[in-house]
């Protein structure tokens, strides 16, 4: 009974952080690939997921060939420091990086708790997991960038359409999704060959149900990473994610097969996230992008390290505890766990100013965002003024075009009157004076004082600005001139200007020659330019 407790809670606790810090990279790569949205591929995902767990129950045989070296136990295992050892530290090496490497400090507290046991561990035991460890990532890149170069090939000598290109990634991601799942558990199941003997093959199928029952609390964690990796890590070519998948496949078929121990390396369960950060890096080199930067990588590679080593000391100081040697041993732990502490924290405290220095970026393109929209709400504001004071002076123009226009026709009206009476006239006399009086009204008439007058007053009230500059600079102007100068400005011929000013064309251009006199312009000097530039 005692053997199949610590059998379920070895397996809550390798489960629970595969699931959580592992799972993620498999699963959030499939999605990011498009077939994670296919339904076949979200119904028979989970399935394959469990029937990796399940093989060493029904093909014992082949995981026969795994068992073997220092892992290997021969008695029951308190799997409850093992469990231990291997939470403690994956949160620690969580800190410090994202890459965990939770299946080797599970296999590490393993090997801890059997050497505080009495076990004796060689050098040639412990060298080829650790080459392993080394060689797995390194593949994996090199799997991964071999494929990349190979599709990027056949792409180029391929006239296909990119939308036919797209649908056939999508299919041969769909294939690999149904190998990545299964062969990721079934790599990770080579765990349960590190229990006692004929545990491991129980402690598989308890693990079944115990990633059914545990799923519900995982879900949530699992699924946002999951999303965070497809949406923002992962956001590139299919080309590029299907050689991920193809790499780490690799990987993980040739470190579940026998092969390993015949060219003196192990047979070991492999971190997906580890083979995902080796992926990316292959295909950033191969493809000249930077799809994983490098202090990411170098602290992935630390923690792929780090992680086991703190997961045997921790599993062996609480191995030794268990047998009665509690001093030294508790004070060896507590020294562990108080730098372990001690690099959380600073670490932390690391982010914490990151985040901070985030923040106050952020708060200053939030204020500098504001300070903008500020700056165009006076701009609208004024804008809009500027619109209205054009529509009211468009609005006095057509009244006053209308007034002018009712004016016209009863002067037109009057004149029309006079004639009748000057026709209706018998006496000579009479005739001459009313005609001499219709002329000297047409004459008046001509002059069109009072319109002449309205366009100057609304030609200085456009151009006062001009007018008050004008002034200011010159101030022995005449009105005439001023008058001049501004109708020059808007561009009137000499012609039109006359007319104005109720003179003669010769007349406009001697005042001409005047103004350029009294503003101090040369011969080859332009008069308008000069004036327009005031």
């Amino acid at each position: 009974m005692d053997c199949i407790l610590y059998i379920i809670i070895s397996v809550l606790f390798a489960g629970t952080f595969l699931m959580m810090l592992e799972l993620p990279y498999v699963s959030g790569s499939v999605l990011a690939s498009g077939a994670g949205e296919r339904i076949g591929v979200r119904i028979f995902g989970p399935v394959l997921l469990l029937c990796g767990l399940c093989v060493p129950v029904f093909w014992p045989e082949y995981f026969e060939l795994m068992i073997g070296g220092f892992l290997k136990s021969d008695g029951i295992v308190n799997v409850l420091p093992v469990g231990i050892a291997t939470a403690v530290a994956a949160m620690a090496v969580k800190g410090f990086s994202r890459f965990s490497a939770v299946p080797f400090a599970f296999m590490a507290s393993i090997a801890g708790l059997g050497l505080a046991g009495g076990k004796a561990i060689t050098a040639a035991e412990v060298l080829p997991y650790i080459v392993s460890w080394t060689a797995a990532p390194i593949l994996c890149a090199l799997f991964s960038a071999i494929i990349y170069m190979m599709f990027a090939a056949w792409h180029r000598r391929q006239n296909t359409h990119m939308a036919l290109m797209e649908a056939r990634m999508l299919s041969a991601s769909t294939v690999a999704a149904f190998i990545l799942f299964p062969l990721f558990s079934l790599n990770n199941s080579l765990i349960f060959t590190y229990l006692p003997s004929g545990y491991g093959y129980r402690a598989a199928a308890v693990a079944c149900v115990c990633a059914v029952l545990i799923w519900p609390i995982v879900r949530k964690p699992e699924v946002f990473t999951k999303w965070n990796i497809a949406d923002y890590e992962l956001d590139t070519n299919p080309q590029s994610i299907f050689s991920l998948m193809a790499g780490m496949i690799l990987c993980f078929l040739l470190f579940t097969s026998p092969l390993p121990g015949k060219i003196g390396l192990a047979s070991t369960p492999l971190p997906a996230g580890t083979l995902y950060m080796a992926a990316l890096a292959g295909i950033s080199i191969c493809g000249r992008r930077t799809l994983i930067d490098g202090p990411q990588i170098v602290k992935g590679a630390v923690a792929m390290y780090i992680s086991p080593l703190m997961a045997f000391l921790v599993a062996y100081c609480l191995g030794r505890i268990m047998d009665g040697e509690l001093t030294g041993t508790l004070i060896v732990l507590g020294m562990i766990l108080l730098v372990a502490g001690i690099a959380f924290f600073i670490i932390h405290q690391s982010r914490v100013l990151v985040d901070q220095q985030i923040a106050r970026a952020h708060e200053q393109q939030v204020y500098s965002t504001r300070k903008s929209l500020s700056a165009l709400e006076v701009r609208a504001e004024m804008t809009e003024k500027d619109l209205l004071d054009k529509l009211e002076t468009k609005r006095k123009e057509l009244v006053d075009f209308a007034v002018g226009i009712s004016d016209q026709k009863n002067y037109m009206e009057e004149v029309y009157e006079q004639l009748k009476m000057v026709r209706g006239a018998k006496d000579g006399e009479e005739k001459d004076s009313k005609t001499d009086q219709l002329l000297q009204s047409l004459r008046e008439r001509m002059y069109f004082t009072r319109e002449v007058n309205d366009f100057y007053a609304r030609s200085e009230e456009l151009h006062k600005d001009f007018n008050q500059r004008l002034t200011d600079s010159f101030p022995h102007l005449t009105e005439n001139e001023k008058k001049l100068a501004t109708l020059l400005r808007q561009g009137f011929s000499s012609k039109y200007i006359a007319s104005l000013m109720n003179i003669t064309p010769k007349s406009v251009e001697i005042n001409r020659y005047r103004l350029r006199s009294k503003l101090g312009l040369r011969r080859s000097d332009n008069l308008i330019k000069f004036i327009k530039s005031i």
